[in-house]
């Protein structure tokens, strides 16, 4: 650090830039694990000194920067502990309101740093794999089953032949191996990744079939070109820290609406028929 400050016989970095990056190497866990949005808060700086940062320590900015936390906490803390470990720390230093608007505050600056990042021609590439499939699996286990369930079940709503994997009573092996060529497997996992579902990922690339992953960048499922699109959002996921991910699955099945117009009106109004029917629903 004395080599950056004193190299040139100027302060190259900064003193904020600085303090930001000793923060950081003092607490490795929220380092990994918290997003630019948050740890740019604790610091008292805006989120580009953290984007200034990355790029003078010689990367293209924070991300890759976060990622050699991430690896080192991988190799050394558990995943859950980091994240909550913060948490833990403020207990009882802030009332339940201050609390819940600090919450509110990072969840609306990582939907709107999501709502930036998505490069609007994978979302595209997205919208076309979804629709032209024959049938589409949705796969995302343990903390990702949520957005899964979600993606799957609206898509289902805009499109015939949609299937949720992972559910109770039914073994994943058996589930993957009814997964055709023309289909498409939606592979969910955000870091830390479920195993199984990086390996489905792997045997149904093998197989020769498509797969849109929903993942985090530089993610153990992220794809090539030729073996179909990742749509990336790069903050944490954690009880927490969930909204970035749900939003970007809502802003892929909008689009999916958009594209197939009539048609999934028509796939709508057919499941509000069979829902009147039966008398699920309680307006």
């Amino acid at each position: 650090m004395e080599n950056e400050r004193d190299a040139r016989g100027r302060d190259r970095m900064g003193e904020r830039t600085l303090a930001v990056l000793v923060d950081m190497l003092a607490r490795p866990g929220p380092a990994a694990v918290q997003s630019i949005s948050e740890l740019a808060a604790h610091n008292g700086v805006d989120p580009s000194t953290l984007t200034r940062l990355g790029k003078r320590l010689g990367f293209n900015g924070f991300a890759p920067l976060q990622d050699v936390f991430r690896r080192h906490v991988s190799a050394t803390q558990p995943f859950y502990s980091s994240r909550v470990s913060e948490l833990v720390a403020h207990q009882g230093t802030s009332s339940v309101t201050s609390v819940l608007q600090q919450l509110a505050q990072n969840e609306c600056q990582k939907i709107l740093a999501a709502a930036s990042s998505l490069d609007e021609k994978k979302v595209g590439e997205a919208v076309t794999q979804l629709i032209k499939a024959k049938h589409v699996y949705v796969m995302g286990l343990r903390g990702t089953y949520s957005v899964s369930q979600f993606f799957g079940t609206f898509l289902s709503t805009l499109r015939e032949s949609v299937t949720v994997l992972g559910g109770p009573g039914f073994p994943i092996a058996s589930e993957l191996a009814r997964i055709k060529n023309e289909d498409l497997l939606v592979a969910i996992s955000y870091r830390p990744y479920t195993r199984t579902v990086v390996k489905a990922v792997e045997l149904i690339k093998a197989e020769g079939t498509s797969v849109l992953s929903l993942t985090d960048a530089g993610s153990a499922i992220e794809l090539a070109p030729h073996e179909g699109t990742t749509i990336a959002v790069d903050q944490p996921y954690y009880f927490d820290s969930a909204l970035a991910q749900f939003f970007a699955a809502e802003a892929i099945l909008m689009a999916v609406a958009r594209r197939l117009g009539p048609k999934a009106m028509l796939t709508i109004q057919r499941r509000e028929a069979f829902n009147k029917a039966l008398d699920i629903e309680i307006s």
